[in-house]
């Protein structure tokens, strides 16, 4: 039976011994995380003969100018469908979008995993099935194996770093890393970036650290000056590069260049899959820097749709055209 809960009925202790048993585990669908990154999120849940869950599907849903939508939160590249098997059935897709698309009028954006394979056809008027892409690195075998592929610039750069006399120090303070983020790469993002979604990582490290899945590393100069942090997220077989940031005097030190190799070279060998977290294509600096260190693209399934009336699509759409022009961006 397919039911759809709204928050409050939602059996959080039930719902993570799933995602912890899921072949498709991943540490965005824990319910703690969700809390953190989606308050009030719901869900389409799948139970058994039993009443308990065997599928489900978290629902990142918001509400605004008193429309409720569905939107992939900040922090959560993946979500989508989490089982008690490997493989999952066409209809059990489609019947869960089918209760999202009853409820929800409008999906900005739906990012499923990357274990997920949807329906080519989806049989839900308007929807549309896209897809994106993150890039993994199997860590599997050893470190001189995953060193051999990196790419020849990578190989270059990373023994720039260990000429600069770098260090990796272990840190809690998230702070250095925001700072070099606002400093260096907010004004890069179209729209900026507003102060909550500082906040937002500030709570969501926090969450982390309490849970003991959280590694912070930052380079040093000779100095102790900080100048390029990774955060990452250890779960389920999965190393998450969910955050990253360089000062501008430490980008030419190749820091994080030096962190990555320092990760895989710790893990090399064992059952972990590091999930670079890679942007699309288009942005193809960020998506190359990924892919030097022998990475694969995986591809990430999106559902997104608009069946809002026309006078609310015409109003957005001229409030964001309002918001380029003000810009000076094109229109």
């Amino acid at each position: 039976m397919i039911k759809y809960l709204q928050h409050p009925e939602l059996d959080k202790t039930q719902w993570d011994q799933l995602i912890e048993q899921s072949p498709q585990r991943q540490v965005y669908a824990l319910s703690w995380y969700l809390d953190v990154v989606s308050p009030g999120w719901e869900a389409v849940v799948e139970l058994d003969a039993q009443g308990r869950y065997k599928t489900v599907l978290p629902v990142p849903c918001r509400s605004r100018y008193g429309i409720r939508f569905v939107q992939q939160p900040l922090y959560c590249q993946q979500l989508g469908v989490y089982a008690l098997k490997a493989s999952i059935d066409d209809n059990v897709y489609q019947q869960m979008l089918r209760e999202v698309y009853h409820r929800f009028r409008y999906v900005i954006s739906m990012q499923f995993n990357t274990a997920n394979i949807l329906p080519e056809s989806m049989a839900l008027p308007g929807v549309g099935v896209s897809q994106s892409q993150t890039l993994y690195l199997n860590l599997a075998t050893g470190y001189e194996t995953l060193y051999q592929r990196y790419t020849r610039d990578r190989k270059m750069n990373l023994k720039r770093a260990q000429r600069a006399q770098l260090t990796i120090a272990e840190s809690e303070d998230i702070e250095p890393l925001i700072s070099f983020f606002k400093a260096e790469t907010q004004e890069r993002i179209y729209g900026g970036v507003d102060e909550s979604a500082y906040e937002l990582l500030r709570q969501l490290y926090q969450a982390l650290r309490q849970r003991g899945v959280a590694r912070l590393l930052y380079t040093e100069d000779e100095s102790g000056r900080k100048n390029a942090g990774c955060l990452f997220i250890l779960w389920g077989g999965r190393i998450v590069y969910i955050f990253n940031a360089s000062a501008k005097y430490g980008r030419k030190l190749n820091g994080r260049t030096l962190i990555l190799d320092h990760i895989i070279r710790e893990y090399a060998g064992q059952a972990y899959v590091l999930d670079f977290e890679s942007p699309d294509t288009d942005e193809p600096d960020i998506f190359h820097f990924y892919q030097s260190f022998g990475s694969v693209p995986a591809p990430i399934p999106v559902v997104k749709y608009n069946r809002l009336p026309k006078a609310v699509k015409l109003f957005k759409n001229a409030r964001m055209r309002l918001i380029r022009r003000l810009r000076g961006l094109p229109e």
